[in-house]
This record gives C-alpha cells, sequence and structure tokens, in this order.
C-alpha cells in the first residue's frame, strides 16, 4: 500500500524537515511539498503534515507511521 504525506514548506523550521527526510527513505510513502497547506495557526507553532487531506500534529517520524498505521 502506497500513502500520500504533504508537507509545508514554510513548516521545516518547526521540525517537519527531519520528519519529511525520514519519510522518503520509506519506499510506501509518497512525499508532496507545497509552500503553503492552508494551516497557518499550525504551521507557525507545531509540526504538521496532511495526511488524505486533513492535518495531523506529528513531533517525530514514528508518530507519522502510527498515524498511517505502517508497522
Amino acid at each position: 500500500m502506497s500513502y500520500l504525506v504533504k508537507f509545508c514548506t514554510s513548516n521545516y523550521m518547526n521540525g517537519s524537515l527531519e520528519i519529511k527526510e525520514m519519510a522518503e527513505k520509506n519506499p510506501t510513502i509518497t512525499i508532496e511539498e507545497d509552500y503553503c497547506l492552508g494551516n497557518c495557526g499550525q504551521c507557525m507553532t507545531k509540526s504538521f503534515t496532511v495526511i488524505n487531506k486533513k492535518p495531523v500534529i506529528i513531533e517525530r517520524y514514528e508518530e507519522l507511521l502510527e498515524k498511517l498505521e505502517i508497522k
């Protein structure tokens, strides 16, 4: 199964860059980047990503895997 995960490039300063870099090594995750994902409130304060059009706060790569239910 393949998963689509979107990252806001403006959010990289809050820690999502490291998560994205780890996710790129996982062959089941497809990464998309955008300058703005329309979640500026979250983007300014926390690391987040968008999974299936739903913004999800994540602080670690392992949390991303849990949200995707990848074992």
